[in-house]
């Protein structure tokens, strides 16, 4: 039985800082590059950003250097909203009394919050025009939903046929869409298709990435690059974004949209990535590990004044964990795979598994 390894990077925004921090010293003590003991990597959203360069080849030291050089820059603040016909008067009034009882303004109630342009210019500096096409030097999956046809949707490179469908995307468009966080970013349009951010349903790739090795061994791409391997064969290395305290007290017997809206997606996100650490635990026992820091204060989704803090709590985290994670994971090598030309032999279903 061959032995089958996954790196899962979860999602996170800025917070991705700590998982570049956290690699790269990891990669300066092992001397080579992370990627080549993985046979699969898997993020998601901020963590789908750093996967695909890994996966493409690049060590974790050029995707710790994208952040250094565009962190702050990704999230910039558009100018100020302004209304058109009556709402040109109306607007000013009413988003100042918004802010007085929501903390934010109402801007983000007609646009998404940051512009999309400096998050293309770097995407399209670090990646270029290379496609899904060019991933090649281990497998890749970020899952992404399509708001079109109202489903999950996992970018994937060619390692099964149904990566070939998606070959021609480039990675800069792919990521974009990734981490097209509704009201953070508006949505990505890819030929016919709208994408937003899989982190509404995969915030932590992990499951996805396990299910997606079981899929590689069940159809039999094992047979082809001889990586035959079963559920036991299965590690997984995670990596977090923080882990933070959202215990929450509702106001009186009842909460209605002016509590929840700017608090319900850090809810769901927090307990999503939490939660899934149970099934986890309990399908690959010791294979598991999940690497991760608890946050003292809320680090946002956009707080980039944070980015030092997250860049240092890395490089801790990667001094502690070494030890134990040279001797679990980086014995391994991964097998290179034979990327799939066609979609021949697979039958074509949605991400459900539904025709």
């Amino acid at each position: 039985m061959s032995r089958f390894q996954i790196l899962s990077l979860a999602g996170g925004g800025i917070r991705g800082a700590f998982i570049t921090s956290f690699l790269n010293d990891l990669e300066q003590k092992l001397g080579r590059p992370i990627a080549e003991s993985f046979d699969l990597i898997a993020g998601t959203s901020t963590g789908g950003i750093i996967a695909a360069g890994l996966a493409m080849g690049l060590p974790a030291s050029k995707m710790h250097d994208f952040y250094v050089r565009h962190g702050a820059g990704i999230f910039s603040a558009r100018p100020p909203y302004r209304g058109k016909g009556l709402m040109r008067f109306l607007f000013p009034s009413a988003n100042w009394v918004f802010k007085r009882k929501t903390g934010s303004g109402l801007d983000a109630a007609f646009r998404a919050r940051y512009c999309p342009h400096a998050l293309q210019e770097a995407f399209d500096e670090g990646f270029g025009e290379s496609t899904l096409k060019s991933v090649e030097f281990t497998r890749l999956v970020i899952p992404s939903v399509n708001l079109t046809k109202g489903e999950p949707h996992v970018f994937r490179s060619r390692h099964l046929p149904k990566g070939v469908r998606d070959q021609d995307f480039k990675i800069s468009d792919v990521v974009i869409a990734a981490t097209a966080a509704p009201t953070y970013f508006p949505h990505r349009q890819i030929g016919e298709c709208s994408y937003v951010d899989g982190g509404v349903w995969a915030a932590d790739p992990s499951m996805l990435a396990v299910a997606e090795a079981m899929r590689i061994q069940q159809f039999g791409e094992c047979e082809i690059d001889g990586t035959c391997f079963s559920t036991d064969d299965v590690h997984l290395l995670s990596v977090g974004t923080g882990l933070a305290e959202y215990s929450l007290t509702p106001p009186g017997s009842d909460a209605g949209t002016l509590f929840w809206a700017t608090r319900i997606a850090d809810l769901m996100g927090m307990a999503q990535v939490q939660g899934i650490h149970l099934p986890l635990r309990f399908l690959l026992g010791d294979r598991y590990r999940h690497i991760n820091f608890r946050m003292q204060e809320k680090f946002g989704l956009a707080d980039v004044q944070h980015i030092p803090e997250l860049f240092r709590l890395g490089s801790v985290r990667a001094v502690e964990a070494f030890d134990t994670i040279n001797d679990e994971f980086f014995q391994h090598k991964r097998v290179q795979f034979e990327p799939f030309t066609t979609t021949d032999g697979e039958i074509e279903l949605d991400e459900f598994g539904f025709h």
